[in-house]
């Protein structure tokens, strides 16, 4: 693989992170909106947390191998 097909996939895994941190970010406000409100809708907090959740823990595993490739070049 040439050197610009390396970094063109590692450009595109990086915007992908970068979906997955704004998908995260949603998630949280629309549970602190949720959570705002005199009656909070259960399953919505639920949903969004469990979305949160999900997303923070692809993220973190994304950066953590991006984090060894750099190590290693």
């Amino acid at each position: 693989m040439s050197g610009y097909a390396v970094a063109n996939d590692r450009l595109r895994v990086l915007e992908e992170l970068e979906r997955e941190i704004a998908a995260a970010l949603q998630s949280a406000g629309l549970v602190i909106l949720e959570l705002s409100k005199e009656k909070p809708g259960e399953r919505l907090l639920e949903r969004q947390a469990a979305q949160f959740s999900a997303a923070v823990l692809k993220v973190e595993a994304e950066l953590s191998a991006q984090i060894r490739y750099l190590s290693q070049v």
